[in-house]
């Protein structure tokens, strides 16, 4: 504040004036907000908009799967799935109202001929989407080097992760890296995090990242995550998913994703995958489990620093940030926990050694 224009007021006015002006600037300064959390529900009408369950990662026997890809569809719609993306190896196995015109693998085809399958795994009928109120999406598993999702596109396939990256965004599609704990245990030096932070860095339209998968296969996943993270929030988000892997019933229904969306379209689907509008669920015993937790609503606010999870039904709260669990509790503070740089998400525990958990909060 200019001191001569306060003692030139100070002149004209007398000083008690001008302290209580000097008083109100600094109050209003004061008030502003301290953080910027870039929070991924903002645009979330949590009394209004529905919660779609939604699964990224499923086979069948047009690759290594062991059903056909309408038991596949059944299976899901019976649990009450409603977005479903079948992702056979390099195979795009859609749309659904042509399964009958698809062809089962070779492997499956060999697995038939040695008693693993039987012949009505490679029978195909149509299923109408639309008719069971579901979304169904383009997509395939992208397997020829670390396993990638592809999704809204019908690229089945390059030799590398850059090529198959080039070809899906020219497509306009969307990508998830699938299970990264697999590669990072086994070639630590090539997969690094750099690895992760460059392509992330370059390709818009790669967005997420599993951190749960067929159950929790890899716990390292969330490893790799936080790391990934830790390098690249606030500026450049990746969105955490669960998903089934699924290639038999036995790894079906136990991981999935809750897309909040004011309607079921492709639009607000693929908005919601780019936006982070989502959380994820893995329950060890699958739908037989106890009834989950619930959230109801997740507040931000600016201006106190303050991030809150509405939840009921729940066992505890934990909130990770660097990899490091940094606060427990519903309400997390950044006044209190001024340690905590550039994210910060949130794990929910639940009845049966369930987990679900937020997307990251960015915070500048």
């Amino acid at each position: 504040m200019d001191i001569k224009f306060l003692l030139k007021k100070q002149k004209s006015f007398g000083i008690l004036p001008v302290i209580v002006f000097a008083l109100l600037v600094a109050g209003i300064f004061g008030c502003q907000p301290k953080w910027d959390i870039q929070n991924p529900y903002a645009e979330v009408d949590w009394a209004n908009h529905q919660r779609y369950k939604a699964n990224f990662h499923t086979h069948t026997t047009r690759s290594d799967g062991r059903m056909n890809p309408q038991t596949v569809v059944d299976k899901y719609h019976a649990l009450g799935y409603s977005i479903l993306a079948i992702t056979d190896h390099n195979e795009v196995t859609w749309p659904w109202t042509g399964f009958a015109e698809l062809n089962a693998s070779n492997g499956s085809q060999q697995r038939l001929g040695s008693g693993q399958l039987e012949e009505q795994d490679l029978v195909y009928e149509n299923r109408d989407p639309q008719q069971m109120g579901m979304l169904a999406i383009q997509a395939n598993e992208l397997s020829r080097h670390h396993h990638t999702g592809s999704f809204f596109n019908d690229h089945n396939g390059t030799e590398t992760e850059e090529e198959s990256l080039k070809a899906v965004a020219a497509k306009n599609g969307l990508n998830m890296f699938y299970h990264p704990g697999r590669y990072t245990s086994r070639d630590p030096e090539k997969y690094s995090i750099d690895w992760y932070v460059d392509f992330y860095q370059r390709f818009n339209q790669l967005i997420g990242m599993e951190i749960y998968n067929q159950g929790d296969r890899y716990p390292t996943d969330r490893e790799t995550y936080d790391a990934v993270l830790s390098r690249l929030m606030p500026a450049r988000p990746v969105w955490a998913y669960s998903n089934d892997d699924m290639h038999h019933s036995s790894t079906l229904g136990r991981n999935w994703n809750v897309l909040l969306l004011p309607e079921l379209n492709e639009t607000f689907v693929r908005k919601g995958m780019e936006e982070g509008r989502s959380y994820y669920v893995y329950s060890p015993s699958g739908h037989n489990a106890a009834v989950l937790p619930e959230i109801h609503e997740i507040k931000v606010n600016n201006s106190k620093g303050l991030i809150e999870v509405n939840v009921t039904g729940h066992d505890s709260i934990r909130w990770i940030s660097g990899g490091e669990v940094v606060f427990r509790g519903t309400q997390f503070s950044l006044k209190d926990n001024p340690e905590v740089e550039k994210y910060v998400r949130a794990e929910i525990f639940g009845p049966g050694e369930v987990i679900m958990g937020t997307q990251p909060f960015g915070i500048k």
